[in-house]
């Protein structure tokens, strides 16, 4: 498989560090805007500070899109809102993965990320000889570690092309929150219009809390057989 220094990257003159910087952000910013004609005003800051959940750890996109959609916001755009900041993240570090990595503190962050994500492909190494689908699988299923952040840097750990990074984490987080989007909004259908925001959070809770029983089992499994 190639190899790529992680710590490594193109040259580039300063106008053009600026605009690499730059341009997540600014795509960021005009996602907002087209979504202020789309949701109402109370809805739109509520999308705001849940792609702000969604960015800062520890919350990820099983929490955030769930929360997105009990909050009123249509399945569809959460799932794609999701997608685009995987997007945007994605794309800021293939851009400046070296700029990132002298960031006091964050580097740090991300390094302990790539541990989790370097445990998890060695849990599973036929995922690592499918490096491409591999990618995919680990930036689309919900555990911890997994998303555009991690998703580049083990890309990049695996000797990937930017390019290939950035399809993959497009390619998994389409697959990862229109699934768990769709599965949130055919939950919820099944809710009584009445039922109250409490019963909804309750049946909610009882679903993660059967997700997560099944995840543990799951990985104590292989352990209790050794």
């Amino acid at each position: 498989m190639r190899q790529i220094e992680i710590l490594g990257d193109d040259d580039a003159d300063e106008r053009t560090n600026v605009l690499r910087v730059l341009v997540p952000f600014l795509l960021c910013g005009l996602f907002l805007v087209v979504v202020w004609f789309l949701l109402p005003v109370e809805g739109w800051f509520f999308l705001f500070v849940m792609m702000v959940a969604y960015v800062v750890p520890p919350l990820g996109r099983e929490s955030i899109i769930p929360l997105c959609i009990l909050g009123g916001i249509p399945w569809w755009l959460t799932a794609f809102t999701i997608v685009f900041l995987d997007f945007a993240g994605g794309l800021f570090m293939a851009w400046n993965f070296p700029l990132v990595l002298r960031i006091p503190r964050v580097g740090p962050w991300i390094s302990r990320f790539v541990e989790a994500g370097r445990s998890f492909l060695d849990r599973k190494p036929w995922l690592e000889r499918l490096y491409f689908v591999g990618l995919i699988a680990f930036v689309a299923l919900p555990f911890d570690g997994s998303g555009s952040i991690v998703g580049s840097v083990v890309g990049r750990m695996l000797g990937m092309t930017k390019a290939e990074v950035l399809s993959c984490i497009v390619i998994g987080a389409v697959i990862g929150s229109y699934a768990i989007a769709l599965g949130i909004d055919w939950v919820v259908n099944l809710i009584p219009p009445g039922a109250g925001f409490l019963v909804s959070i309750a049946v909610f809770l009882l679903i993660g809390a059967t997700l997560l029983v099944a995840y543990r089992n799951y990985y104590q499994r292989p352990e209790a057989e050794a």
